[in-house]
């Protein structure tokens, strides 16, 4: 069993953010305990090897069993994932826009949910699916997805100073000032918020709150000796409560609340992470 993210190759660095791979097994006659999925800023495409996985929506209760292999980009709603009893899938994480870049639709035709990767991609898609079923080992279904990458970047559009902005707000949340970005871009603040739309598919505001919710909560996983008001100030909040209205916000629970159902998930269960 296996829940572990990998680097790409030198050649595919600048597009792909990792690889993550998900493998595990419950036995099938307990309970299989769901994961709830925070809202998330990023963008991928999603190989479903074995196993399937129902999302459902957690305000609205609305289900969505997604193709065997989906692209999917931001996530703006608490989701419940609920998997079968073997759970085995190879995620692409791209950096920002370059999903953009492959697809070349407007992100927000994608909306929040998963749609058939066969519909931009083509056939092929269902050999590369196949390919990774057999693979061999993990090393093996990396080399499969970079050989299918690299002729899909061949025919790449062109990267937009856009796109790296909102990779470094992926990577450095904490502080935001619309002005400041459309500045450094060389644009006008509308010009930039109606490209990062097209390109990334939400406000680079609401881009930037999600990214650093999503840098807070993983920060106290990996240091939960930490209090949460000194997460508060490493990130950029201006204090507990204004940390704990974000996490009501995108989960419905106060931070502590969150660690401890994100505590439940299958994967933590196992001790995969």
């Amino acid at each position: 069993m296996i829940y572990k993210s990998f680097l790409p190759g030198p050649l595919l660095s600048a597009y792909v953010r990792n690889y993550t791979i998900v493998h595990f097994k419950f036995n099938s006659e307990e309970p299989i305990p769901f994961k709830q999925r925070p809202p998330k800023s990023e963008q991928g495409l999603v190989f479903y090897i074995k196993g399937f996985v129902n999302l459902q929506n957690a305000k609205t209760g609305a289900l969505q069993t997604p193709a065997p292999v989906s692209i999917f980009s931001n996530q703006m709603d608490k989701k419940h994932y609920h998997v079968s009893s073997e759970f085995f899938i190879f995620t692409i994480f791209f950096h920002a826009g370059v999903l953009h870049r492959l697809i070349r639709l407007p992100m927000v035709e994608l909306d929040q949910n998963f749609h058939d990767a066969e519909l931009f991609f083509g056939k092929e898609l269902q050999t590369i699916h196949d390919q990774l079923a057999s693979a061999a080992n993990y090393s093996s279904m990396i080399t499969i997805v970079e050989q299918f990458l690299f002729e899909k970047l061949k025919r790449l559009a062109r990267e937009s100073v856009v796109d790296n902005i909102a990779t470094y707000l992926l990577n450095d949340p904490t502080e935001f000032s619309l002005d400041a970005i459309a500045k450094q871009a060389c644009l006008s603040t509308k010009q930039f918020y109606r490209k990062f739309i097209e390109r990334i598919g939400i406000s680079p505001k609401y881009f930037s709150r999600l990214a650093r919710f999503n840098h807070a909560y993983q920060y106290k996983n990996a240091h939960p000796n930490l209090y949460w008001s000194s997460i508060a100030h490493q990130f950029g909040y201006t204090d507990y409560h204004h940390l704990e209205k974000e996490f009501k916000e995108f989960t419905g629970l106060t931070p502590q609340q969150w660690i401890t159902e994100d505590q439940a998930s299958p994967e933590r269960i196992l001790q995969l992470r």
